[in-house]
């Protein structure tokens, strides 16, 4: 009879062990569906807003390059313009100038040449030989300005006078001689050219639609943009000023830029015309007969067209050519055109499927996991009942009642738990077997509860956390200059930045003016981590803009004061910005500098480097809206350069708490000898981190150095 009831006993424990753990296993599973289509859910919106916010910075950022491009062309053209300008104004202050005429032979390549129009021929082009003569002194100018923009394609840099003649040079890489040489159009005359009749109109800098050139056969198919400016003598408009750019490198950016298999990048014109476009056929291919967009039979297209053509940015969704596509415009200013970006919602809803497709196998992977638990368990739960078998052959009537109660007690619990109540505890106190398996119960109980309330929240703020982290950490790495422009003979150039969090305050900056000039920057941002590196973006782009607006580019004082006004203004969390912002000219090696606040920099002079420290140390940017900056001057000879760097650096510690230091900096360039800067700053990294040791990094550690090698 003990055995029987034992054994009986020990089957309907394990009967309601099964039944309650497949039931709770049944639960579990219907709960984990809930949460797994609600999870997926959420990552599909999040997923599906950050593709868009993505999409609007990159159009914006991508136009803002084509601007920039298309504003250094107008800024040559200016320059041309001006130098045209001083010499019609001032001829007592030129010598008669000589310069090649095609109809008299070959001329050869970068040099240029003059063409008359028919009716100058007509008349003898010793009418106009003392004009030529004086506007021939333009030659030396337009050589060096078109080999800027000719050095992979086709270029020309040309002036057309009212008195009918064109100078002009222009190239062709690889050409034997300049393609003038065989125009068949040498009876030109450029007073009746668009290029010269609408800067005339216009009385400033205009921009051209592209155009075909018309020069030799061999070279008919070269597809060029103008901008063109007029030039004035004492009388009032003498000609105009004009320069050629290739087109192929702006379409190969469009083609290059495009998203996905059946992503589509344009321009339009502020009249509605397709100017450039990435396809060949449909509503936004190019044609010799263009169609207004504006006026376009998709709706959608249309109002994007109408806002684009008004330089306004946006975002929309339209349907062209049978295809959804998500489009982002933004304006390029300075010609009053548009960038369009369109992206297939194909292509977007493949990359928020494959996210939906891993969330929901990650919630199998976790069904999968804990069904094997429940197996493990109901195998654990039949090797005691066999164990309780054994022992009830040999027990006592006292043992098998001992034994029957827990049972019972834990059926019990079980039930109540497979009925849904997690928050059951089974107190049993055996001391053996069942006393484990019951605590195992409470243990897997609690863990399931907790788990499951936060699962869901862990993993939304994870994903959340580490995508803007990788997003804000790729925009900081992108905002720093990677292109150290080696093919500048005049100087060495390099810099890095180690951040000690994912995203730092640390930022440098260098950049060309023009071609004699370069701006160097170095800052440090009070705190770390993603307020600093805000702060840091909007510190940068104040220093640039400010340097490139300036009316005296040499008055760094001034555009130091006027950042530092900038950054005091709305900055309610009283960050503020140390900054060495500098100037070299490379003709003269002159270095004109402000310090805010920043630490001294290392130059040196005659091979050692010694700190340039001023009299009077200023705030750094954004304490004081009324603080007075000075600037200082220095001169670098050939072989010399300049070091700056961040209190990271100097400050670095090692195991026992000691900063590296201002005179173990010095001391480490002095032993470099002749090394390129690349090697320097490498040298300085490596033994920065070799006298930290083990210890943490505590701050940004951003270095740059400036090699001045002679003007060439």
């Amino acid at each position: 009879m003990l055995v029987a009831s034992s054994l009986l006993s020990a089957l309907v424990f394990a009967g309601l062990s099964f039944y309650g753990i497949t039931f709770v296993s049944r639960d579990i599973a219907d709960m984990g569906n809930q949460l797994s289509e609600s999870g997926a859910e959420y990552t599909k919106q999040y997923i599906n807003k950050t593709s868009k916010d993505t999409l609007a910075g990159l159009v914006k950022a991508e136009a803002g390059y084509l601007d920039h491009e298309m504003a250094k062309l107008q800024h040559d053209v200016r320059i041309l313009s001006d130098a045209l300008t001083w010499i019609q104004c001032h001829p007592d202050h030129y010598l008669p100038g000589s310069i090649p005429d095609p109809h008299n032979g070959k001329v050869p390549p970068t040099v240029p040449c003059v063409i008359y129009s028919p009716d100058v021929r007509q008349r003898g082009i010793e009418t106009v030989q003392r004009e030529v003569a004086l506007t021939a002194n333009i030659s030396g100018t337009l050589a060096p300005m078109e080999k800027t923009y000719g050095d992979s394609s086709y270029s020309a840099t040309y002036c057309g006078s009212k008195y009918g003649f064109l100078i002009c040079s222009s190239v062709f890489p690889g050409d034997a001689y300049s393609p003038m040489s065989d125009d068949p159009a040498l009876d030109y005359d450029p007073r009746i050219r668009p290029w010269y009749e609408n800067a005339i109109k216009a009385n400033k800098a205009v921009f051209s639609l592209p155009y075909r050139t018309i020069l030799t056969e061999e070279h008919n198919n070269v597809e060029v943009i103008s901008c063109s400016a007029p030039y004035y003598d004492a009388d009032g408009i003498a000609g105009v000023a004009s320069l050629d750019m290739a087109t192929e490198p702006l379409r190969g950016y469009l083609r290059d830029s495009v998203i996905g298999e059946k992503g589509m990048n344009f321009i339009m014109s502020d009249t509605g015309r397709v100017v450039f476009s990435t396809v060949q056929e449909g509503v936004l291919a190019e044609s010799d007969a263009p169609k207004d967009l504006r006026d376009s039979d998709v709706p959608e297209l249309a109002q994007a067209a109408r806002q684009m053509a008004e330089g306004e940015s946006g975002m929309m969704p339209v349907e062209i050519d049978g295809g959804k596509y998500m489009l982002a415009f933004s304006p390029i200013s300075i010609m009053g055109w548009s960038l369009g970006i369109l992206v297939s919602q194909d292509d977007m809803t493949s990359s928020i499927q494959e996210s939906q497709n891993y969330f929901m196998g990650q919630m199998d992977q976790f069904k999968a996991d804990l069904q094997n638990e429940y197996l493990f368990l109901l195998k654990m739960s039949l090797l005691v009942l066999f164990i309780m078998i054994a022992i009830m052959f040999f027990l006592s009537e006292r043992l098998s009642d001992r034994f029957v109660k827990p049972i019972r007690q834990m059926a019990e619990g079980v039930r109540e738990i497979a009925g849904g109540n997690l928050d059951k505890k089974l107190d049993i106190k055996t001391g053996d077997e069942i006393e484990h398996l019951a605590v195992c119960f409470n243990a897997m109980t609690e863990d399931l509860k907790a788990y499951i309330d936060n699962l869901s929240q862990v993993m939304a703020e994870r994903e959340k956390a580490a995508a803007e982290l990788s997003v804000a950490k790729n925009i900081q790495l992108g905002a720093l200059p990677q292109e150290f422009l080696t093919g500048c003979q005049e100087f060495q150039i390099y810099a890095s930045m180690d951040a000690a969090k994912g995203v730092g305050g640390d930022f440098y900056d260098f950049y060309q003016t023009d071609e004699k000039h370069l701006v160097i920057t170095i800052a440090d941002v009070s705190g770390k981590g993603i307020p600093a590196a805000l702060f840091m973006m909007r510190a940068k782009t104040a220093l640039k803009n400010l340097v490139l607006m300036a009316k005296d580019p040499d008055d760094f004082a001034a555009v130091m004061m006027l950042a530092n006004q900038e950054l005091c203004r709305e900055n309610e969390e009283m960050m503020f910005v140390t900054v060495f912002l500098a100037q070299l000219n490379l003709a003269t090696g002159e270095l004109i500098y402000v310090n805010g606040g920043h630490n001294p920099p290392l130059v040196q002079e005659k091979g050692r480097f010694r700190y340039l420290r001023d009299k009077k140390k200023h705030a750094m940017l954004g304490v004081n809206e009324e603080e007075v900056y000075e600037s200082h001057h220095l001169v670098l000879q050939p072989g010399e350069m300049i070091f700056l760097y961040t209190d990271g650096v100097t400050e670095a510690m090692n195991e026992a708490g000691d900063m590296y230091s201002e005179d173990r900096l010095r001391a480490t360039l002095n032993g470099q000898g002749e090394k390129d800067v690349r090697k320097i700053l490498a040298a300085v990294r490596k033994d920065v981190g070799a006298y930290a040791g083990e210890a943490e990094q505590s701050d940004d550690i951003t270095m740059l150095g400036l090699k001045y090698c002679g003007y060439k």
